[in-house]
C-alpha cells in the first residue's frame, strides 16, 4: 500500500459524511448552499482541511463560511461516529480557491473570529458537556483567582472524572495559591500557578467562573480562538464565543460536576467524592445558606456513601482555626460598624493587619460570616485592602437582599446571598462609595 493510501481513504470518508450532513441541512441558519469539493489530510491525520464551494452573494458566502466554522466541532463529532481511528481529526473549513481566486482568506477568518467573540456562550446540556469532554485529549482545567472550596473541589473532581474516561494529559491551574484548608484534598498538590506554561491543550475548562477575566494571570494562556468550556453556577453570562453549562439553580459548581459523573455513567471514587464534598459543603456554608436545596442534600448523601470522613473534613472546613486567623477575626470584630438600624454590618482588613499578624490573605476568608450571624443584620460586608489603590469587597446577605444584583454596578457578581467585587479605589473611598449606594438602595426599598 502506498504511504498516501490511508490519508486518501480517510479524506474520502470525511468528504462523504460531511456531504451527507450538508444535504440533510445543518441547524445554523447562516449556512446557505455549500458543496464539498475536496478534503486534504495532514500527514499525521490530526487535521482535515475541507474545501467548499460557497454560493450566493459575497455576504452570503461569508456567512456560510462563518456558520461552517462555528459548527466544526459538532460536525467533527458526527463524522467521528463513522471513522474507525483513534484520534478524530480536527475539521477546518476553507473556501475552494479554484473557484474564487479573489477570496481573501485572512479577512474572512478575522471576521469569523470577530463574530465568534460576539456570539453569546452556547449553552450545553449535561450530556453535551460529557460528549465534548470525551472528544478532548489534552486538558487545561482552570478556576477563578483566590480559589475557594467550590473552585478547588470542582476542578479536582473533574480531573478524576477525566482520568476515569482514560484521559492522561490533564493540567490543573489557579492563579493564586490553594488555601491551606484545601491543600490536603486528593490531587491538590498537582495544581500549578500562572508561572507554569500549560501544554498545547485542545480544550480549556473554566470551573466556578464564566469569563477569562475571572482567572487572573492565567487568562494570558487562554487566547481568543482556543476552545473554551465553561462549567459554572454563578448568575452571569459565560464567555462570548465559548460553550458550556452555566446554571445558577445549582448551589455549587461541585453539584454540576457531580451530575456530570452521572451523565457519563462514571462511578464517583472516594477521592472524587471528597473533592466534591469540599465544593458542595463550603459553598453552602455547611448546608446552612439559602442556596441549599433538596438536590444539594441528595448529592451530599451519595458522597457520604463512599466512606469519606465527614467529621474530620467538616472540622477542617468550618471549625479549625490557627492563631493567626483568630487574631485577624478579633481585629475585624473590633472594627465592626452597624448602619441602617443595625441591618448592615461592616468591617475591614488591610495589608498592614496581615503584616502585623504574619497572616495570609486566605485567612480572611469567611470572617464576614461572624457579623452576619447578628440577628438584626441583613447585609454583612468585609472590605479587604491589600493594595493602596484597590479594595475588594465581599457581601453576605439574607433572603431580603440580592448581593449579586447590588454589586453589579461595581463590576462584581456572584449569588444573591454571597457576592463580591473589586473596586479601583483606596479603602476609605471604597467604604464610603459602597455604603452610600447601599443605604440609598435600602431606603428606596422601604
Amino acid at each position: 500500500m502506498k504511504p498516501k493510501g490511508r490519508p486518501l481513504r480517510v479524506a474520502a470518508l470525511i468528504k462523504e459524511e460531511i456531504a451527507k450532513l450538508l444535504t440533510k441541512g445543518l441547524k445554523d441558519p447562516r449556512i446557505g448552499f455549500v458543496s464539498v469539493m475536496d478534503v486534504r489530510m495532514s500527514k499525521d491525520l490530526r487535521y482535515a482541511n475541507v474545501y467548499v464551494s460557497l454560493f450566493g452573494e459575497a455576504a452570503e458566502r461569508k456567512s456560510s463560511l462563518v456558520g461552517l466554522q462555528h459548527s466544526a466541532g459538532w460536525i467533527r463529532h458526527e463524522v467521528g461516529k463513522y471513522l474507525h481511528i483513534r484520534v478524530i481529526p480536527e475539521i477546518r473549513f476553507f473556501p475552494d480557491d479554484t473557484l474564487d481566486k479573489v477570496y481573501h482568506l485572512e479577512e474572512v477568518f478575522e471576521e469569523i473570529h470577530a463574530e465568534q467573540q460576539q456570539q453569546p456562550m452556547l449553552q450545553l446540556s449535561l450530556g453535551e458537556v460529557v460528549d465534548l469532554l470525551r472528544e478532548g485529549n489534552i486538558f487545561y482545567l482552570v478556576c477563578h483567582e483566590n480559589p475557594d472550596g467550590d473552585a478547588v473541589g470542582a476542578m479536582l473532581a473533574l480531573r478524576f472524572m477525566l482520568q476515569a474516561m482514560g484521559k492522561a494529559n490533564i493540567s490543573c491551574a489557579a492563579a493564586d495559591p490553594i488555601p491551606r484548608i484545601y491543600q490536603d484534598l486528593p490531587g491538590a498538590k498537582t495544581v500549578v500557578n500562572a508561572d507554569a506554561e500549560p501544554p498545547n491543550f485542545d480544550l480549556a475548562v473554566l470551573l466556578d467562573c464564566g469569563r477569562r477575566d475571572r482567572v487572573g494571570a492565567i487568562a494570558d494562556y487562554l487566547a481568543p480562538g482556543k476552545r473554551l468550556l465553561i462549567i459554572d453556577h454563578h448568575l452571569e453570562p459565560g464567555e462570548p464565543g465559548a460553550s458550556g453549562l452555566v446554571d445558577p439553580s445549582y448551589a455549587s459548581t461541585g453539584e454540576i460536576v457531580a451530575e456530570l459523573f452521572d451523565a457519563a455513567a462514571i462511578p464517583v471514587s472516594q477521592d472524587a467524592a471528597l473533592c466534591l464534598y469540599a465544593a458542595v459543603a463550603t459553598d453552602t456554608g455547611g448546608f446552612r445558606f439559602s442556596n441549599t436545596t433538596a438536590r444539594t442534600h441528595h448529592i451530599a448523601a451519595r458522597l457520604l456513601e463512599t466512606g469519606i470522613d465527614v467529621h474530620l473534613w467538616n472540622n477542617r472546613f468550618f471549625s479549625d482555626m490557627n492563631r493567626k486567623k483568630f487574631e485577624l477575626m478579633r481585629r475585624a470584630l473590633s472594627r465592626v460598624e452597624f448602619h441602617a438600624g443595625c441591618r448592615v454590618a461592616l468591617s475591614w482588613i488591610t495589608s498592614g493587619d496581615l503584616e502585623d499578624l504574619e497572616a495570609r490573605q486566605e485567612e480572611v476568608e469567611n470572617l464576614v460570616n461572624y457579623w452576619q450571624n447578628v440577628d438584626t443584620v441583613s447585609v454583612a460586608i468585609i472590605f479587604k485592602s491589600f493594595d493602596p489603590n484597590t479594595t475588594k469587597v465581599s457581601f453576605r446577605s439574607d433572603a431580603s437582599f440580592d448581593s449579586a444584583a447590588f454589586l453589579r454596578q461595581f463590576g462584581g457578581g456572584g449569588h444573591a446571598p454571597a457576592a463580591g467585587a473589586t473596586l479601583d479605589m483606596p479603602l476609605e473611598q471604597a467604604k464610603d462609595t459602597v455604603l452610600k449606594a447601599l443605604l440609598d438602595e435600602l431606603r428606596s426599598g422601604e
